[in-house]
């Protein structure tokens, strides 16, 4: 059995990962602030399941004890794999340094960085000694390597992201039974978080018209083409212990 935990599985490029891999007879917990029982279809593959944790990912003093519960319930000692996706992810907020209110700068790092942190410090520690094979997959940006002007909180958590990951890699290479973890920037994906980007003010995000455009001539990838690329990658064991990927660029090589 391969058992998967992700994080924002509701909606977006989380939801076709999971529904990807339900289609594939995984097990899979998808930590999320709601539950999308759509996502659930009628007839699973044998062995499949679905079991959804309302939990928001700013309230990160519940993240130990939560991974923990999940954990606790999967058959780990007859499991092939387990991986934890961190997947979740806000752009909010989206204007420049010096105008954002510091509430909003505490809970754009709590979600994108923060709460991955701890969940995979979690999930090492409680899967450390299995002889299994164990997964963190952190789902990156572009923009943890670029600057962009009005997205410093988002760049700062992405950046932070990838050199855990970095850090983890160069951990894990002396332990008996490693925990594998890559960072995958996904690439311009059609979600909620695009039709957001397009409606922000300029002065707040000036680089819109760029994304605007992207939109206007059809250069942005589905959630389910890329959550295809992402879970056949994973399959085939393309990515390397502390590797910071681009999805695209991945795919092509």
């Amino acid at each position: 059995m391969h058992y998967y935990i992700i994080t924002g599985g509701s909606k977006g490029l989380g939801a076709a990962i999971v529904s990807q891999l339900l289609q594939q007879g995984a097990a899979v917990h998808c930590i999320a602030r709601s539950a999308r029982e759509s996502l659930r279809p009628p007839a699973l593959p044998q062995g499949a399941s679905l079991t959804f944790h309302a939990h928001d990912l700013a309230q990160t003093e519940a993240l130990d004890s939560l991974l923990a519960q999940i954990l606790g319930a999967m058959q780990l000692d007859a499991a092939d794999s387990v991986t934890l996706i961190n997947n979740a992810g806000t752009l909010e907020p989206m204007t420049t340094i010096g105008r954002v209110a510091p509430e909003d700068l505490q809970r754009s790092l709590q979600v994108n960085l923060v709460a991955p942190m701890l969940l995979a410090n979690s999930f090492i520690r409680q899967t450390q000694a299995l002889p299994i094979r164990k997964r963190v997959v952190n789902i990156s940006s572009g923009a943890g390597r670029k600057p962009y002007p009005g997205w410093g909180a988002y760049c700062t958590a992405k950046a932070g992201l990838d050199m855990l990951t970095r850090c983890v890699g160069v951990e894990q290479e002396t332990q008996t039974y490693p925990v594998e973890m890559y960072a995958i920037a996904p690439g311009v994906v059609d979600t909620d978080m695009q039709q957001s980007i397009r409606a922000t003010a300029a002065e707040d995000f000036p680089q819109r018209g760029r994304f605007i455009l992207l939109k206007e001539q059809g250069e942005l990838q589905t959630p389910e083409a890329t959550a295809h690329q992402l879970i056949a990658l994973l399959d085939a064991d393309a990515f390397v212990q502390g590797e910071i990927a681009d999805l695209r660029t991945k795919t092509k090589s």
